[in-house]
């Protein structure tokens, strides 16, 4: 099944085949957990927002129309989860960064620094911000994916790609 096209497993779904939403968690979960933890900067956090997307999506199956992308339609259920998580919980999240493992222990500590620093920075972001330079900086997603999950136009990813990265800039060169 895991060779099934996402429509497919959609269809299978909706027919009552629950073996086909495990193989769609089992593809998207990774990438669902990233974007969350993105988002909320708390991995336990980032696991609930992931679950709950999940069985939301699972619920509202019967509504994801299929002209549109699955992923699409699930990115945009954790970007509302996570994001109801952080109102909710009243604080604001700092996009994660990974380090190279071939480091040396000087060189982790700058980078520790930096990612500090970023982290401030980041923090200060609106909502709509964080969520275009989480796609496409940690996800890697394309200006076409961010702007058919988020529902806007590519110009407007690209405007705010631009403005987020200018006020990072500055709030970065001015510390």
């Amino acid at each position: 099944m895991a060779e099934a096209s996402d429509e497919e497993l959609v269809e299978k779904c909706l027919l009552g085949e629950n073996s086909a939403f495990d193989t769609l968690v089992k593809k998207y979960e990774l990438s669902m957990y990233r974007t969350a933890l993105g988002i909320v900067n708390d991995s336990d956090l980032a696991r609930d927002v992931t679950q709950a997307a999940f069985l939301k999506s699972w619920e509202k199956l019967s509504t994801f129309n299929s002209e549109y992308k699955f992923y699409s339609w699930l990115y945009r259920i954790v970007i509302h989860e996570a994001l109801n998580t952080n109102r909710d919980s009243k604080k604001t999240a700092p996009l994660r960064l990974y380090n190279a493992e071939s480091e040396s222990p000087y060189e982790k500590l700058l980078r520790k620094e930096e990612y500090k620093g970023l982290m401030k920075a980041v923090e200060t972001l609106s909502d709509d911000y964080k969520v275009v330079i989480q796609l496409r900086h940690f996800e890697e997603l394309s200006y076409q994916e961010i702007s058919d999950i988020l529902k806007i136009e590519v110009k407007t990813v690209k405007s705010r790609l631009y403005t987020a990265r200018l006020q990072l800039r500055k709030k970065l060169y001015n510390r």
